[in-house]
């Protein structure tokens, strides 16, 4: 059989995105569509092809033997078309920069910083994201991610920006009243916890032998930029991530009523970058500029 007209792209992107993550919820969240919409793009293609992709379950989803000898074809596909426009856009539009950053990161560091790198590189269109959504930088038009976590990014490389150790942290006046009782006074305050880190206070806790009892109130917030202004606004005591925290710090925002019970963090700060940009122009700026400004503000690591 000959096909005259070739399948449309975006039915083959929900194809990959389905079969790469085993779910059409899945593929859905990550091509910013409905299950039901990555479900009739698949049924397209299915009707364009004359054979079935998938073996549909009431809970599963499997890729038939057709489905599996496309998939190959469709990754090649996709991959080259991708390197292809990055290859030949690089070099005839105007260079631009995705970049996916927590809300703190974005605010605290980034942003301020930002007129010295567009001073140094005109050139280069900085587009920065700050939705909490994992971003995946291997399917997706984004060049550069800020993470925490452990280093290990699967297919993606990571340059180490910074260690990270945990310190409680609140507003001066909490900080007078619980001060001079020590650690044992935890239970009279609401303590604030972050989403992404449920076991941040435990871990705290058992590395400076403290009991945390049962706190005034528990507070769950999603960023870290929510959990430091819930501080700030007198709701508790969180953990301060040093040296991310030392401005705020500095500026008396909020104090840490015991310094010295600062505890390493196993996790830390990373940028991420597909291993393809290494050289790419504006990635190597963006690198070399973000380690610039984190060194002169001395959260470099």
């Amino acid at each position: 059989m000959k096909f005259r007209r070739l399948p449309p792209l975006h039915t083959l992107e929900a194809f990959e995105a389905a079969a790469r993550t085993g779910a059409f919820k899945d593929a859905a969240q990550q091509l910013h569509l409905t299950p039901s919409a990555i479900s009739h793009q698949i049924k397209a293609l299915e009707a364009h092809l004359e054979f079935e992709l998938f073996r549909r379950g009431n809970r599963s989803l499997e890729l038939t033997d057709g489905g599996k000898a496309y998939l190959g074809v469709v990754r090649d596909t996709l991959s080259r078309l991708r390197s292809g426009s990055a290859r030949v856009a690089q070099q005839y539009a105007r260079a631009s920069l995705k970049i996916s950053a927590g809300p703190f990161i974005a605010s605290e560091i980034i942003v301020p910083a930002l007129p010295s790198f567009q001073e140094a590189h005109p050139d280069i269109d900085v587009r920065i994201d700050t939705d909490l959504r994992t971003v995946d930088l291997l399917h997706e038009d984004t060049d550069l991610a800020l993470r925490f976590g452990n280093g290990h990014w699967k297919h993606l490389a990571a340059d180490r920006l910074m260690r990270v150790s945990a310190v409680p942290v609140c507003t001066p006046a909490i900080a007078r009243k619980i001060r001079r009782g020590g650690p044992s006074q935890l239970q009279d305050v609401a303590l604030i916890h972050s989403s992404p880190m449920p076991e941040g206070w435990k871990m705290w806790a058992d590395a400076t032998a403290t009991v945390l009892g049962t706190p005034k109130r528990d507070i769950w917030l999603d960023s870290y930029l929510a959990i430091l202004r819930a501080a700030e606004q007198g709701l508790g005591l969180a953990l301060g991530l040093v040296p991310m925290v030392n401005p705020w710090l500095k500026r008396r925002k909020l104090v840490a009523p015991w310094p010295d019970m600062l505890v390493s963090v196993p996790q830390a700060y990373y940028l991420l970058y597909r291993p393809d940009d290494l050289e790419r122009p504006e990635v190597v700026a963006f690198r070399r500029w973000l380690k610039s400004v984190l060194k002169r503000d001395a959260l470099l690591t």
